[in-house]
């Protein structure tokens, strides 16, 4: 397994890292060309958007991986396309009327209300791919598919910045509808993949409703799990929108990006990997503990390496790279860096739940934790400290992260024991 680990997660990494490379050489130039103020919104859009592409497929298409047959999967991936492609339309509909009457959450324009069913649909689809090639172990496509979503979308959001003082509606529309023609160009690619390698798009007329209900837990349990887990990551953006002002969301959301993306990157590279290994070594009835602790105590200990460093160098390398227009941004990233180091650790091992089927405690455990974030967040609100918000926030987010690493390693050591010997 730890040979087969490496050279998968070497292949996934290989991918992100320079599709990751591609983006931050971009940002040098995309901070210079958007202000404060464009990405405070664009990020407010990307918070509800996240949020709706759980809903999207109702998480049916995490089952792929654990699917009994690769026709079975086949049908996982038909039904997840099916339920997206209605979402996405409801979507739609919606977002035109709201358009239409004036109504915006979050002061939102109309065109991006337009733009938000879009990036949920292409999204959807480029999870369903990506799961379809994860069960296939395609590693070398997830890695090219990555670096096609990315690239495509830094090139849009470079030529609409270039564009912006001439066309002033760049500004607005230029950032989210780079991510939009990103997904678009990944759905593509890894699209191609599946249908050339293993045909999923043949025709069927197998009914989906025993299939849906096989794997209602993750419509039950999965999808509120990761809708509340969204809604709550996102919060900030969606509550400090309406009682701050865009610039200071501006400065946050960067630090956001920088911390939250290389976690997000490291995670789900982990995450595929170690969940198509995991689910292979249960159904063999295979020990798990050691191989799933030498890896947390790896990965925590490069953590603990590079975080410090981060920690006292992100304020002066931030204004040194994007200019004195993100001065405070090193507050919000170490803040946040905390946080992000236990996420890491612990969503690489989120599948847990789904492999033992105890999805009802992850979900009641994110319901706390969207308690405990409002809580948070309305204590900076009152008292009008937009920092403040920030910080209680994090601290939070990491003391929940740390239970729930805690859960899955539990699990991980009950299944050992419950073991025949």
């Amino acid at each position: 397994m730890a040979t087969r680990f490496i050279k998968n997660s070497g292949t996934l990494l290989t991918g992100n890292v320079i599709a990751q490379g591609l983006a931050f050489v971009a940002y040098t130039l995309l901070l210079r060309l958007f202000t404060p103020d464009d990405f405070g919104l664009c990020n407010v859009f990307f918070s509800y958007t996240e949020v709706l592409i759980i809903l999207s497929t109702c998480k049916f298409e995490m089952a792929i991986v654990i699917a009994e047959s690769d026709r079975e999967a086949s049908d996982l991936a038909r039904l997840s396309f099916r339920l997206n492609a209605l979402l996405s339309l409801f979507l739609l509909a919606v977002a035109i009327l709201m358009a239409l009457f004036g109504i915006s959450p979050s002061k939102l324009p109309p065109l991006l209300l337009i733009l938000l069913p879009l990036l949920v649909y292409f999204t959807g689809t480029y999870r369903v791919y990506v799961f379809l090639c994860n069960r296939h172990r395609e590693y070398n496509a997830l890695a090219i598919g990555e670096v096609v979503s990315v690239s495509s979308a830094t090139a849009t959001r470079l030529l609409f910045g270039l564009l912006a003082p001439v066309v002033n509606l760049f500004h607005t529309i230029g950032l989210p509808l780079g991510s939009v023609l990103g997904k678009v160009g990944g759905h593509l690619y890894l699209r191609h993949i599946v249908c050339r390698k293993h045909g999923y798009y043949q025709p069927t007329s197998a009914p989906l409703r025993p299939l849906a209900h096989k794997y209602i837990n993750f419509a039950r349990y999965v999808m509120p799990r990761e809708l509340v887990s969204s809604f709550s990551s996102n919060l900030p953006l969606m509550w400090l929108s309406i009682h701050f002002d865009k610039p200071l969301l501006g400065l946050f959301s960067l630090a956001l990006t920088f911390t939250q993306r290389p976690a997000g990157v490291l995670a789900n590279t982990f995450e595929k990997v170690l969940y198509q290994n995991i689910t292979a070594k249960v159904q063999s009835h295979l020990p798990l503990r050691r191989d799933v602790g030498r890896f947390v105590l790896l990965l925590g200990s490069g953590i603990l390496l590079v975080g410090p460093l981060i920690f006292l160098f992100a304020e002066p390398v931030f204004v040194f790279l994007f200019g004195n227009q993100w001065v405070g941004t090193g507050y919000y990233v170490r803040c946040l860096l905390p946080w992000m180091a236990i996420l890491v650790v612990s969503n690489s091992l989120s599948f847990v739940g789904n492999i033992f089927s105890t999805q009802r405690v992850d979900f009641i455990l994110q319901v706390v934790q969207l308690l405990l974030r409002a809580a948070a967040l309305l204590i900076g609100i009152t008292l009008s400290d937009f920092q403040l918000a920030i910080l209680l926030f994090a601290v939070v987010s990491a003391l929940i992260a740390v239970v729930q690493l805690g859960w899955y390693l539990y699990q991980i050591h009950r299944y050992d024991h419950n073991l025949p010997s």
